[in-house]
C-alpha cells in the first residue's frame, strides 16, 4: 500500500455531512453521545451531550478542569487499535479511540458520558453539595445517563471506528483502485458488526428500503411485538398487521407518512408517532416511533412508552372515579368503571368485585362484566372463610390470595365443576380494605388458562382494589353523614327534619291518591320530675326505652321522630282516627308497664296521647301537628297517662 500523503484529511476523505448523520443515528438508536476530533483539534462532528455534561459539569469552573483533566489523560493513553477508556472525577466515563489509515491517525473518536452501572446517587448527592448544584435536578440529569456495559462500548467503539476508517478508505480508493476490494470485504464486515451490536439495543430497531423492503429488525423489536423478520416483509404489510384498524391508518398513520417523506426529501427531521401497536399475540403496547436516514435506508426505532401510558391511564381512572363519587354516581356505576378500567389493560382477563355484607360474612356481586352470568349467581352470597375459593379466603384472611391453575388448587376443589362450565383456568384475588383496615370485599382477576402474575399483574391488582376501597370508603361515608343528618342522636329515631320531610311526602302521596292518614303526638308525663329526681342519665334511658317500645309496636310503613325533648310524633299512613286511637291506646299501655332500673333504682312512666285524622279538615303537616298538640294538651288536663282524639272538623 502506498503511504497516504500527508496533506490529505479526514475530512477530505469523508463527507462529513453524511458521517455525521450516521453519528447522529447512531446516538437516536443507542443514547450514547458521540464526536469526532480531527488531528489538528478541529471539531467534525458533535452529536448528544448529555445534561449531566451540558448544563452542570461543563459550566461550573472546578467541574470543566477537572473534565478537562479527565480528556488529557484519555489522549495521552490511545493507542491504534486500541480503545481508551477513562473515568472522570465527575463520575462520567468516556471512550476513545484514534481513526488510523495506513498507520496515520487522520481524528479520534469519542464515545462518552456514561455509566458503566447503576449509579451511585451518594457519590453525586456529595457532588452536588459540594459544588453547588441544584440536587434535584443533577441527580435527574444523572439518572437520565445511558448505562452500556465496558464490554459493550468497546465493541462499538471498534465498530464505529472501523466504518470510519472503512469510509476515509473508500474515499481514498478515488486515488488508489488496487484498495478497492479490500474496502468492500471490510464494508461487508462491518454492517453484521453493526447488526450485532443493533441486536443488544434495548430499543426496538428495524430498517427499511426507499421502496418500502423491510431487511433488517432486532432482538428487541421481536421480544417487543413478537414478529420476526418473514412475517413483515414489507411496511404495507407491517402497517396493516401493526395497525389493523382502517379508519386509523387513514386518518393518522398516512397523513404521518406522507410527512416522513417530505421530511425525507427537505432533508428536516420527520415527525414522531406515538399511538398503539398490535402485537402478533393481539396485545397493545404504547409506541413513540422515530424515523431517521443513513444514506437510503430509512432506520425506525420503537420506545415502548407502555408502562407510562398505563400510568396515566390510571391516574386518569382515578380522577374519573373520584369526580364520580364526588357527584354521589351510585356505587355499582362506579364499580363498573373500575373493572372496564383493569380489564381494558389485559384483553385476557376477567374482573370481578365482591362486596362482603354488614354481618362480614358473605360475599355478594358487586360488579362483573365478563363473568358469565350463571356463574356470578352461583357465587352470589358465598360465605367466606379459609379454602373457600381465592376470594372467599381472601376476604377471611385480609390477605392477597393467587391461585395459578384452579383445577389443581385445594381451595378450589368444592367449585372446581363451576369454575369448568364458566372456563376459567386462574383467578388471583386482592381484599378491598377500607382506610381503617376492615375489609370491605374483594377484588379478582381471572383468565381462561392457568395464569402466574407478573410484578405489573400484582400492580394492577392493587391498585383496583384501592380504588374500589375508596369508592366504597366514601359511599359508606355518605350514609354516615345521611344518618346523623336525619337521625336523633340518643333514641336513634328519626329527628325533627327527618319526620317533618318525611311526613310531607306521605300527605303528598296520600292528595294525589287519596286515603287515610293519621298523626299521634305524644310526650312523657313528668319528664323534668324525672330528670330532677333520678338524674339525666336516668332521662336518656327513658327516652331510649321508649323508643324500643315503638320499634315493637308500630309498622315499617309508620314514620316516627323525637320532635323535641320530650315530645314524640307518629304518622300513620292508611289509617283513620279510630284505628289510630288503638294504636295511641297500646302504647300507651305498654309505656305505662315498662321500667327503668340503674344501680337498684327502678323509675316507672307513663305518657299522654293526642291523636288527630287528615280527614278532620288538616291537610298540611303542621296542621295536623297543631290538632294533635291540642289534643295532647287536653289529655295533659285530663290528669294524664290517656289518649283524646281532636275533634271532628268540617273540610
Amino acid at each position: 500500500m502506498t503511504e497516504i500523503g500527508h496533506n490529505h484529511k479526514f475530512s477530505d476523505l469523508v463527507d462529513i455531512v453524511a458521517f455525521e448523520r450516521l453519528m447522529e443515528s447512531l446516538y437516536k438508536a443507542t443514547g450514547i453521545p458521540n464526536g469526532l476530533v480531527a488531528e489538528d483539534g478541529e471539531l467534525l462532528s458533535q452529536v448528544g451531550w448529555t445534561n449531566a455534561c451540558a448544563l452542570f459539569h461543563r459550566v461550573n469552573v472546578q467541574t470543566n478542569q477537572q473534565c478537562q483533566e479527565s480528556n488529557i489523560e484519555l489522549m495521552q493513553t490511545l493507542h491504534e487499535g486500541e480503545v481508551a477508556c477513562a473515568k472522570c472525577k465527575n463520575g462520567l466515563i468516556d471512550y476513545a479511540t484514534p481513526v488510523v489509515i495506513e498507520g496515520r491517525r487522520l481524528a479520534t473518536l469519542f464515545l462518552g458520558q456514561v455509566l458503566s452501572e447503576a449509579p451511585d446517587m451518594d457519590f453525586f448527592r456529595q457532588r452536588a453539595a459540594e459544588v453547588g448544584y441544584d440536587e434535584a435536578e443533577y441527580i435527574d440529569a444523572i439518572r437520565a445517563v445511558p448505562i452500556v456495559a465496558k464490554e459493550q462500548m468497546e465493541a462499538l467503539m471498534d465498530c464505529m471506528v472501523g466504518m470510519a476508517e472503512m469510509l476515509a478508505a473508500s474515499g481514498l480508493a478515488r486515488l488508489r483502485e488496487s484498495i478497492m476490494e479490500h474496502n468492500l470485504k471490510k464494508s461487508t464486515k462491518k454492517r453484521v458488526q453493526l447488526e450485532d451490536l443493533l441486536d443488544s439495543s434495548p430499543i426496538g430497531i428495524g430498517w427499511s428500503t426507499l421502496d418500502g423492503k423491510i431487511e433488517y429488525i432486532n432482538h428487541q423489536f421481536t421480544k417487543l411485538f413478537g414478529y420476526v423478520l418473514e412475517d413483515i416483509p414489507n411496511i404495507d404489510t407491517w402497517y396493516h398487521k401493526a395497525y389493523p384498524d382502517a379508519n386509523y391508518r387513514e386518518s393518522l398513520l398516512i397523513p404521518w407518512y406522507k410527512s416522513v417523506i417530505v421530511a425525507y426529501e427537505n432533508g428536516t427531521t420527520p415527525p414522531e408517532l406515538e399511538g398503539n401497536i398490535t402485537c402478533k399475540d393481539g396485545s397493545e403496547r404504547h409506541i413513540v416511533v422515530r424515523v431517521s436516514w443513513v444514506g437510503d435506508k430509512r432506520l425506525v426505532s420503537f420506545s415502548d412508552m407502555t408502562a407510562h401510558w398505563q400510568s396515566e391511564r390510571r391516574n386518569r381512572a382515578h380522577d374519573e372515579m373520584l369526580e364520580m363519587v364526588a357527584k354521589g354516581s351510585p356505587l355499582s356505576e362506579i364499580l363498573h368503571t373500575i373493572v372496564h378500567t383493569i380489564e381494558s389493560e389485559d384483553t385476557d382477563a376477567l374482573c370481578s368485585i365482591l362486596l362482603l355484607d354488614e354481618d362480614g360474612k358473605h360475599l355478594h356481586s358487586g360488579a362483573a362484566l365478563s363473568l358469565p352470568e350463571f356463574y356470578n349467581e352461583a357465587i352470589n352470597g358465598v360465605e367466606i372463610g379459609m379454602g373457600v375459593g381465592s376470594c372467599g379466603t381472601a376476604a377471611y384472611t385480609g390477605k392477597r390470595v393467587i391461585v395459578e391453575d384452579i383445577m389443581s388448587h385445594e381451595y378450589w376443589k368444592p367449585y372446581a365443576s363451576l369454575a369448568a362450565q364458566a372456563d376459567l383456568g386462574s383467578c388471583w384475588s386482592e381484599p378491598i380494605i377500607s382506610s381503617e383496615g376492615k375489609v370491605l370485599g374483594t377484588f379478582a382477576i381471572y383468565h381462561r388458562k392457568p395464569t402466574k402474575p407478573e410484578e405489573s399483574d400484582i400492580e394492577r391488582i392493587k391498585f383496583a382494589a384501592n380504588l374500589a376501597a375508596i369508592a366504597i370508603d366514601n359511599r359508606n361515608a355518605r350514609s354516615e353523614l345521611e344518618h346523623r343528618a336525619y337521625s336523633d342522636y340518643l333514641t336513634g329515631l328519626g329527628n325533627r327534619r327527618y319526620f317533618i320531610e318525611q311526613a310531607e311526602e306521605e300527605l303528598s302521596r296520600r292528595h294525589r291518591y287519596g286515603g287515610e292518614i293519621s298523626l299521634i303526638m305524644f310526650d312523657i308525663d313528668y319528664f323534668k320530675k324525672i330528670n330532677d329526681t333520678y338524674g339525666h342519665s336516668i332521662g336518656d334511658l327513658v327516652l331510649q326505652k321508649i323508643a324500643e317500645v315503638c320499634r315493637t309496636i308500630l309498622r315499617e310503613i309508620d314514620i316516627i321522630g323525637r320532635i323535641g325533648g320530650e315530645e314524640f310524633a307518629i304518622l300513620l299512613p292508611q289509617t283513620d282516627a279510630e284505628e289510630a286511637h288503638h294504636v295511641a291506646e297500646r302504647l300507651r299501655v305498654v309505656i305505662s308497664q315498662a321500667e327503668v332500673i340503674v344501680n337498684g333504682l327502678q323509675s316507672t312512666f307513663t305518657a299522654s296521647f293526642g291523636v288527630v285524622a287528615a280527614g278532620n279538615g288538616a291537610t298540611k303537616i303542621d296542621e295536623l301537628l297543631n290538632e294533635a298538640d291540642k289534643a295532647l294538651y287536653k289529655a295533659k288536663e285530663s290528669g294524664r297517662n290517656r289518649v283524646c282524639i281532636a275533634k271532628k272538623q268540617s273540610m
